[in-house]
């Protein structure tokens, strides 16, 4: 009999009645894409494929993460032939509730690796409503019944890695950054109908992967972005440009995540410093001009950050943009420089970064892993299995070592019980302390790659392999 089955049903039977409801893990990284768990459920110090398993399933391959909300983990795959769906899973005993699958609008062009590509976003779900992205087939919605609600067509996209961020719901809306070589852009749709509520180009961004986080400010909140060259803050209830801060990289794929006294944590890291994909200005005025006069005006722009930065940038204060004043705008954005920032809240104008940035270090910086902030320290995985502890107050480097693991990490950590779970590409999975010294409880090696971030609620973690799903959790 296969492994795991043996595992999954001696470990199952006293699962069944004690499972109970715990805090939702509604997104990419839980809540807030915090990667954090405030559960007090004492969480297992080893997994593997033989420890510690309560069930696991076969499932398709994808890159999604798993969320948990109630019973319900949800997830997106792709099966053969090309064939997007999304999936309900029972988080008593594994099995299959509800599959439906995409009604195609358009495949994504991306390179082959890893399997499932085509099936990257994490899905967000509220506990009602559950919504997945695909990429060129769309935005979409169902119930948690799998009652298929609306669908929102979308590119096709321009970007050798197709669209990896991932949607998240705020305020009843649903937040989606699409940053490629072309056509970038921020939007909100009503979560119970699908309709635009509000839409914002992202010109002079090039491709970029992290996922939205809601930062509160008083009685404000706005949608962090970490692009090409900047972190962008937008009003979450118009989509206006609040601020920025320079100082991200040319390609910014981590995640942000918020500490103690709000403070706001923006790694990024990415080989070469130049932007791409950004048009000269000839190019620009062709692209924007409406009225064909040869000439860049204000409102000839969509609402942007771009369009925000014109008036001050208008140095001959005619009206016009000239290409001396492009060049500057260009320069402003491409200060792409790889490190970990730390952000205070509050401030005044559009450009915060001598007002706001705390500090800005440079070392040990991941190219794809987020973040996690606990406890007033800050841990970082890198590839090769380079860990690292920061004093989030001051940037400063605690301790570093390298893990047992060699992989490369395009999941992120994840952290609960004290506990820090990371997957790398190579199926090797370790468990570490979150404390100053990093000890290492325990290290194992699946038998195929992982790519997912982990997930965390009601005293379980769930871990997606290439093909299938764990749960793991101590035995009652």
């Amino acid at each position: 009999m296969n492994r795991h089955l043996v595992f999954s049903w001696i470990l199952l039977l006293p699962a069944f009645s004690l499972l109970r409801a715990g805090e939702p893990w509604p997104q990419f990284r839980g809540p807030n894409a915090s990667g954090v768990s405030t559960e007090k459920d004492s969480l297992p110090g080893e997994i593997a494929e033989d420890k510690n398993v309560l069930w696991s399933r076969a499932i398709p391959p994808g890159v999604s993460s798993p969320v948990v909300f109630g019973e319900r983990i949800y997830l997106t795959a792709e099966r053969e032939e090309k064939q997007l769906v999304t999936m309900a899973i029972n988080t008593v005993n594994g099995n299959i509730v509800w599959e439906k699958q995409v009604p195609l609008h358009q495949l994504e062009k991306t390179d082959k690796k890893p399997k499932g590509r085509l099936a990257t976003p994490t899905v967000a779900t509220d506990g009602e409503r559950v919504v997945v992205f695909f990429g060129s087939s769309g935005l979409l919605c169902y119930d948690t019944s799998g009652q298929f609600i609306w669908h929102r067509k979308m590119g096709p996209f321009e970007d050798r890695r197709g669209a990896t961020s991932s949607p998240v719901i705020a305020d009843g809306k649903v937040i989606l950054v699409e940053d490629h070589e072309t056509g970038s852009f921020l939007a909100a749709f009503d979560l119970q109908t699908g309709k635009t509520v509000w839409h914002v180009e992202r010109l002079l961004f090039n491709r970029s992967y992290n996922t939205p986080v809601i930062w509160k400010q008083g009685k404000k909140q706005f949608v962090v972005v970490a692009g090409s060259g900047l972190l962008t803050a937008y009003d979450l209830q118009t989509g206006e440009p609040g601020f920025f801060v320079q100082g991200t990289s040319g390609v910014a794929n981590p995640t942000a995540v918020i500490g103690a006294n709000d403070t706001l944590f923006v790694a990024s890291a990415n080989p070469g410093p130049k932007r791409e994909y950004q048009p000269n200005f000839q190019q620009l005025v062709l692209q924007q001009d409406k009225n064909k006069d040869g000439q860049l005006r204000a409102d000839e722009l969509p609402a942007s950050l771009f369009r925000s930065l014109f008036q001050p940038f208008d140095t001959e204060k005619d009206g016009l943009l000239s290409a001396a004043e492009y060049a500057s705008i260009q320069q402003l954005m491409g200060t792409c420089t790889n490190g970990l920032m730390a952000i205070k809240p509050g401030g005044q104008g559009l450009d915060r970064t001598e007002s706001n940035l705390l500090w800005h270090e440079r070392k040990s910086i991941p190219r794809t892993s987020s973040p996690i902030y606990y406890q007033g320290r800050l841990y970082l995985v890198n590839d090769g299995g380079l860990l690292a502890c920061r004093d989030a107050e001051t940037g400063r480097q605690l301790k570093t070592v390298r893990g047992p693991a060699r992989g490369k990490y395009f999941g992120s950590a994840v952290l609960g019980d004290g506990k820090i779970y990371c997957a790398s590409d190579r199926g090797e999975v370790t468990v570490i302390a979150a404390n100053a010294d990093l000890d290492i409880l325990s290290f194992a090696e699946f038998e195929e790659p992982i790519y997912p971030s982990p997930a965390i609620s009601a005293g379980r973690v769930y871990l997606r392999t290439e093909s299938r799903l764990f749960c793991f959790g101590k035995p009652q």
